[in-house]
């Protein structure tokens, strides 16, 4: 025990208490000091009006008699396992045995506390202290103590117990349960004079009980109210010891603690105290969890006008969900994988407190750890745009951020960002679509949208030539995901400056089909069946992602704990008290979050829960609450609450939810001009019904949206819909809203769902399907695809049976449905139209474009074959000879005509070549561009005569936005003769390209320079990079065929750089199953491959080939079968090189040589034509010495010619291995001294250039050299080295194996 901490008697320190309040408050009079503000909502209670100062006083004061209550239950509690839920009528109520803790010895005088002694009173040699207290002052121990030393021990009491000759005497739950009740009032009388600071347990005289009996009595007839008589004058005693409480400023919560311990079991048992921890919960609720609402006076200043309009405060707590929220706020917090973001699906009911709970998370990441929110909100009538919903989200985030001077710097970086990786057009895109980023491009919107650009973009274009809108779309690859691309660089910006950004996507069951990252999506569990787009589509897509980290957590209904919780917090009451209202509220709503609200705003309503301002407090009757019925999903307890609402405020309400769950206050004016929609719908405001935010409303609760929508009859809601569609295009030219949709989108969809119903005065209607057809069109001009794809469906609609009657009307409508499902990904649904459109429109010129999606769709999924016949036929029907068809000079002509034209042009002068004017030369490069990326994989023969073609016609009558890719392929067709000119011109189609404007299609270009051109000049390892940037930005552009290229090159280039393996093999797990999802499988299946050479190399016990399951292939055989039947020469090449390339790795030269064989082909220009060449050379030169082989000696001989013309353009990539053929042939022809400088000098540059596993072969051989010679120990080191190479490029099948060969030189 510390010197300076004794115990004394509680009756003592309550004198001492009492001293010290008495004495601070005369202090204060003396000071004459009561200007002083109030402490906060303290209820008074006392029969005059303290000063703030004197409150404050008795307020510390309280707040120490209340620890020390606590302290006092804690020791009863502690020596037994005190239950709060056991089974109290389970218990024998016999008496209670003589050795136990009896009643009567719970009293002030039974009771110690300790406290902290001041120093030098003599307390360090004693167990206990005498504390005298008397109106001259405190004495301890014979000495006077000073105000401050009494503070001291009165603030610094740190334990209770019983006095010295009861405490062995033990306390047992079963003692305490056999007189519960008569313990809990002898606890409750201990309390009214520790709380009351001494005062003497009142007495109520004969005479005022006599006259409360005969006054209650007589208000009874019979004696079945003898009980609530009897129980009536038991309240009144109650008052005796309430009343006196109230003079010494206890709050009212802590009265009621006392008077209901003092008549416990007397009256209402379902509210009595159960335990000795209901006590102490109870009492630690009041002073240190709720003392705002429980310890304090409650701010009682709107409850009597919210109680008239049916309002309860819930507050913003979230209760019983506190598992789900740490779940969620571990996961933002813990550390991401740098290849994944992180995904949580959040399932329950409707109304069980998903988003409010998201909300409270939001708020905490934002605030404490500086995280970025955006929140996007699916609605039940999206109508055709999924998108208004995510780009009205960002919408409200950019405005929330401009005009404040703190985030100037981060939106400086988020603009940045955007004009480095976005075109102009794709800024006035997003622009178009968030009106608050236009703050952030002035110059861009000035000089992009002028007044010209207006007029220009508003006019029909009657012309055969194609319109700028159809020229954006004649590039299908790119145009598809044009929109996805913008909206991922801008998240991309604005997660970019070190800020975590938090998405969160509400009400996904109503989504349609279409830095690090913390994506939150919420959806219904009861709307969402096995047969749902959620089950069926995006779930398994989500858990499929190789780039995704999927988490999913369930609400289930609020436990009765919780629910008691949260209408405890909103009445003001401690659970105790509310316990038996929860229950019942619990058990009518389900335990569902929202209907709880509902359920007990509607007992406000009725009168069955009122507010005394007498009592301060909450009244119901039970019964009462009981009795109201209540339907499974409480629709019709909604719809009685709504009824009551004036007609013209439910008329309102039903536009409203006709609009949606939000709506701004524009466009209701513009509906209602000659009502005061602001008053109307005020009322609904005041009843929590809407909600306003600025100049939105919006719906409280999308349950309260559905539940007025569903208030109108079916005709009720066409004739709505119709009456607003019509008002609004009625005044759509002379009104505009703030949201980011026209009028005229909101009033054709209006329209559209009128006729969705049923209206027939919509059967028939050009002009709504003219309305519906510009509607498409402007959707598709900011990329939105899902609506412009309803909007043209609907537009077919209104055409019904007259079809083709206005050509030009239905070709675009047809050509538009068409594209939209292209952009899409509906084949099957944009066969159908395409078919239409064949079938009814008789010139080229208007289905050029219908042609190009169905050839483009027809590559993409696999069908190159088909893809580039239909080219080849289309080609011929615009007059330009087939590929096919072209005789071999024709061929060489072309190409030499090309590369002369060529000569004659400076890189300037290309960029200065005009733009194509003739939509015949358009036509022909805008096929011959769109089959080009199929021509790599199908029939490569033909692409150096593409190339050229596109290139001839680009300088004869114009450049084309194929014109840099025609540019780029014919530079990789001249590596065979000219590696300087074909790199400048590589690097000029992407210079070139940058003038059209349109970086989205960058990927595809860079793709063709990096993995073709780039690595002759330019470090393997910096290739490397470019590569995987690309691959970042294909996917950014939605471009998954350029996207699996680029990995696919990536990764090959990974490889031999001698990048570690695990890496490599992680990396290869994530990029085949994101590629199996962003292109046809057949395509990815070079990526399987190389995973496979991976797998063996590393030594991984993963399953052959089990990245690609669908595909059903088992062993390398199966593989290479499988690309022979596909018809694929590039994707068979590379298969062969991997058999060569492991066997060269694992010795066995023979079949090394064998795969090298199948692999020629005449071109060697590609990357892996040169590395063939290398390690055909090295297995050459192996198989030379053990059988003299000419064959084998032409072939080591051909690559080091080879390779001697290549590192005159970078030593860096192939110096060593240069070095290592020389190096070889020198140990081949026997110069021994010759050949250990070259594998000496091939080790040196190996390491310089970063290649470990080349600097590994190279000392395996020149230890085999020494071997051979006979010098073990020589042989020995550079095994030894070569091991710690192949160690570090994880090798792990490749160490076993040198290991192998290690000991074989011991044995030696």
């Amino acid at each position: 025990m510390s010197k300076d901490v004794c115990w004394t008697r509680l009756t003592a320190w309550i004198a001492l208490a009492a001293y010290l309040e008495k004495t601070r408050i005369r202090e204060i009079d003396e000071r004459r000091d009561d200007n002083g503000p109030l402490s906060p909502g303290f209820d008074v209670g006392g029969p005059k009006l303290q000063s703030a100062a004197a409150l404050n006083v008795k307020l510390a004061c309280i707040k120490e008699c209340a620890k020390v209550s606590l302290l006092l239950l804690l020791r009863l509690i502690r020596d037994d396992n005190w239950e709060e839920d056991v089974d109290l009528d389970a218990i024998e109520t016999s008496s209670v045995g003589s050795n136990s803790l009896k009643t009567e010895d719970i009293s002030l005088q039974n009771i110690d506390v300790e406290i902290q002694c001041p120093e030098g009173y003599g307390c360090a040699d004693q167990d206990f202290v005498e504390l005298e207290v008397s109106r001259t002052g405190c004495i301890l121990n014979g000495v006077k103590l000073d105000m401050n030393q009494i503070e001291v021990i009165v603030d610094n009491v740190s334990n209770v117990d019983f006095s010295q000759p009861l405490k062995s005497i033990p306390l047992t739950r079963t003692h305490f349960m056999k007189s519960r009740h008569q313990f809990l009032q002898q606890l409750g009388l201990l309390f009214f004079q520790l709380f009351s600071r001494g005062e003497s347990i009142p007495n109520p005289s004969a005479t005022e009980v006599d006259e409360n009996r005969n006054c209650t009595l007589s208000t009874f007839d019979d004696e079945d109210h003898i009980n609530d008589a009897s129980k009536m004058m038991r309240r009144m005693n109650l008052d005796v010891y309430k009343k006196k409480l109230l003079v010494a400023d206890v709050p009212e919560s802590i009265c009621r603690v006392v008077t209901d311990l003092i008549h416990s079991g007397m009256y209402d048992e379902d509210i009595s105290f159960l335990s000795l921890i209901d006590v102490f919960q109870e009492l630690l609720g009041i002073v240190s969890e709720r003392p705002d609402i429980l310890f304090y006076k409650p701010d009682v200043s709107n409850v009597e006008r919210n109680t008239n309009k049916g309002k309860i405060d819930f507050g913003n707590v979230v209760y019983g969900r506190e598992v789900e929220t740490n779940r969620i706020l571990e996961l933002a917090a813990s550390r991401y994988d740098p290849f994944k973001n992180r995904l949580i699906l959040i399932g329950g009911n409707g109304g069980e407190g998903k988003s409010f709970m998201v909300e409270g998370v939001k708020n905490h990441l934002v605030n404490s750890s500086g995280w970025i929110h955006v929140g996007i909100k699916f609605e039940r009538l999206m109508y055709n745009s999924p998108l208004s919903a995510i780009s009205s989200a960002f919408e409200v985030f950019f405005a929330s951020l401009l005009g404040r001077d703190d985030q100037e710097t981060y939106l400086a970086v988020i603009t940045v960002a955007l004009q480095l990786f976005l075109s102009p057009s794709l800024i006035v895109l997003l622009c178009n679509l968030i009106p608050s980023l236009r703050r952030l491009f002035p110059v861009i919107m000035q000089r992009v949208i002028s007044e010209d650009d207006l007029e220009a973009l508003a006019e029909e274009s009657d012309g055969e030539e194609q319109n700028t809108f159809n020229e954006i779309l004649s590039d299908t690859e790119s145009s598809r995901n044009r929109l996805h691309y913008s909206f991922r660089r801008l998240v991309h910006a604005i997660s970019s400056f070190g800020r975590p950004l938090l998405l969160v996507f509400d009400d996904l069951q109503w989504a349609s089909q279409e830095s690090h990252l913390l994506f939150i999506g919420l959806y219904r569990t009861d709307e969402v069946d096995q047969d749902h787009i959620l089950s069926t589509h995006y779930f398994p897509a989500f858990k499929a992602a190789a780039t995704m980290e999927v988490h999913t957590i369930l609400l289930h209904h609020m436990t009765k704990k919780a629910c008691n919780s949260m209408i405890s917090n909103a009445l003001q009451l401690p659970n105790r008290l509310t316990r038996p209202l929860a229950d019942i509220v619990h058990a009518k709503t389900s335990g569902n979050v929202f209907y709880i609200k509902v359920f007990v705003e509607s007992l406000v309503i009725n009168k069955t829960l009122t507010y005394s301002l007498s009592e301060r407090r909450w009244n119901w009757h039970l019964d009462a609450v009981k009795a109201i019925s209540i339907t499974k999903n409480v629709a019709q307890l909604m719809k009685r609450n709504l009824q009551i609402l004036p007609e013209i405020t439910i008329w309102a309400l039903m536009l409203l939810s006709c609009l949606g769950s939000k709506t701004d206050e524009s466009l209701l004016m513009l509906l209602a001009d000659h009502i005061d929609m602001i008053e109307v719908l005020a009322v609904a405001i005041d009843r929590n019904i809407i909600e306003k935010q600025g100049q939105v409303y919006r719906f409280s609760h999308d349950i309260l949206e559905q539940s007025v929508y569903d208030m109108m009859s079916r005709q009720e809601q066409n004739n709505t819909h119709l009456f607003i569609g019509l008002e609004l295009l009625a005044k759509s030219n002379e009104f505009q809203t703030s949201h980011s949709r026209p009028v005229m989108h909101i009033a054709i969809d209006q329209i559209n769902r009128a006729k969705t119903l049923g209206n027939s005065q919509l059967y028939y209607s050009d002009r709504y399907a003219d309305l519906n057809l510009k509607a498409a069109e402007s959707s598709m001009s900011v990329f939105d695809f899902a609506s412009a794809l309803s909007y043209s469906e609907h537009g077919i609609s209104f055409l019904a049976d007259h079809v083709w009657d206005d050509y030009k009307l239905s070709l675009r409508l047809y050509e538009t449905a068409s594209k939209a499902c292209f952009a899409s990904s509906q084949g099957d649904k944009m066969r159908g139209f395409l078919n239409e459109i064949f079938e009814h429109a008789p010139r080229l010129q208007d289905k050029l474009s219908s042609c190009l999606l169905l050839i483009e769709t027809l590559g993409l999924t696999g069908n190159e074959k088909h893809a580039i016949d239909s080219a080849f036929s289309l080609l011929e029907e615009l007059g330009e000879s087939s590929p096919q068809d072209v005789p071999p000079h024709a061929v060489s002509n072309e190409y030499l005509e090309t590369k002369k034209a060529l000569r004659t042009y400076t890189d300037s002068d290309i960029k200065n070549v005009p733009r194509v004017s003739d939509w015949n030369i358009s036509a022909r490069m805008r096929v011959l561009g769109t089959i080009l990326p199929f021509l790599f994989t199908d029939r490569p023969q033909y692409l150096p005569y593409v190339a050229c073609r596109i290139v001839n016609l680009s300088l004869r009558h114009g450049l084309c936005s194929d014109s840099p890719l025609g540019l780029v392929v014919y530079a990789v067709s001249l590596l065979n003769t000219d590696i300087d000119e074909a790199y400048r011109l590589g690097k000029l189609g992407l210079s070139l390209h940058e003038t059209f404007d349109s970086k989205e299609k960058h990927p595809r270009l860079k793709c063709a320079v990096y993995g073709f051109l780039a690595f002759y000049r330019e470090p393997l390892q910096s290739v490397v990079d470019l590569l995987k940037n690309n691959y970042r930005d294909s996917l950014m552009a939605g471009d998954g065929y350029v996207a699996c290229s680029s990995v696919s090159y990536h990764t090959r280039f990974r490889m031999m750089c001698g990048h570690s393996l695990s890496d490599l093999d992680n990396e290869c797990k994530i990029f085949v199953t994101e590629m199996t999802k962003l292109s046809d499988p057949s395509v990815c299946l070079v990526h399987l491959g190389m995973s496979e050479v991976i797998r063996k190399l590393s030594g991984s016990r993963r399953i052959p080939f089990s990245l690609m399951p669908c595909q059903n292939i088992a062993t390398d055989e199966d593989y290479l079968q499988k690309l022979e039947s596909l018809g694929m020469s590039s994707m068979l090449q590379a298969g062969y090189f991997n058999a060569l390339f492991v066997n060269f790795w694992f010795k066995k030269y023979d079949e090394a040589a064998s795969w090298a064989k199948k692999y020629r082909c005449r071109n060697q220009n590609r990357f892996l034509d040169v590395y063939h060449s290398f390690y055909e050379g090295m297995t050459a030169f192996q198989l030379a010495r053990k059988t003299v082989n000419r064959n084998a000696i032409e072939v080591g001989h051909l690559a080091i010619s080879l390779f001697q013309e290549w590192v005159k353009h970078s030593t860096w990539n192939f110096q060593n291995k240069l070095l290592l053929l020389q190096a070889e042939l020198q140990f081949f022809e026997g110069n021994k001294e010759g050949a250990i400088e070259k594998y000496q000098a091939a080790i040196k540059t190996a390491q310089e250039s970063g290649f470990i596993h080349e600097g590994g072969l190279a000392f395996e051989l020149l230890g085999s050299l020494y071997l051979h010679y006979g010098d073990v120990d020589q042989a020995k080191l550079q095994m030894n080295n070569a091991h710690k190479c192949y160690e570090k490029w994880g090798a792990l099948a490749i160490v076993e194996f040198v290991e192998g060969r290690g000991n074989d030189v011991e044995m030696d």
